[in-house]
């Protein structure tokens, strides 16, 4: 959660008080964002959801969850949640999650049509992840000012 709350906080500086809180992303006390994330013996998955929008009849059929953060106080749906829209536009969004982004991985760009092109071929699908050696980490970790710190840890 650490590495995803740096990113995010590169995306939202300067916007809103951004912080990573209680595994919530959140603009002061109102979350607007949360995540999952699965971790197996050889795979990391790690996805986060932006509440953009809502409509505020809809809230009545939530139900308050069995678990929720300390900070939620007791609040209700529409005092503890708030609209990413309300912050920021999406293209905004967008552009500064890309540059963010750019800081943690090498970024090419790639047309909408020739991605719905090679995804509509019938073609199967080969999975590409495999754990990285020790050797491979520290190559990746010193070739990269922004990784630098991952090479103390080992």
């Amino acid at each position: 959660m650490s590495w995803t709350g740096a990113l995010y906080n590169n995306v939202f500086q300067g916007i809103g008080d951004f912080h990573l809180r209680e595994n919530d992303y959140v603009f002061g006390d109102h979350k607007f964002g949360g995540n999952a994330q699965s971790i197996t013996k050889n795979r990391w998955i790690h996805r986060t959801s932006f509440l953009w929008d809502y409509e505020v009849r809809n809230m009545a059929y939530l139900k308050l969850p069995a678990r929720a953060p300390e900070y939620r106080l007791a609040r209700g749906h529409l005092e503890f949640i708030c609209r990413m829209k309300d912050y920021m536009s999406r293209s905004e969004f967008i552009s500064r999650t890309i540059e963010a982004t750019k800081t943690h991985f090498s970024l090419r760009s790639a047309e909408a049509e020739s991605i719905e092109t090679t995804a509509s071929v019938n073609t199967k699908f080969c999975p590409t992840t495999r754990l990285l050696t020790k050797h491979e980490l520290e190559a990746a970790a010193f070739a990269s000012p922004s990784l630098g710190s991952l090479s103390r840890s080992f």
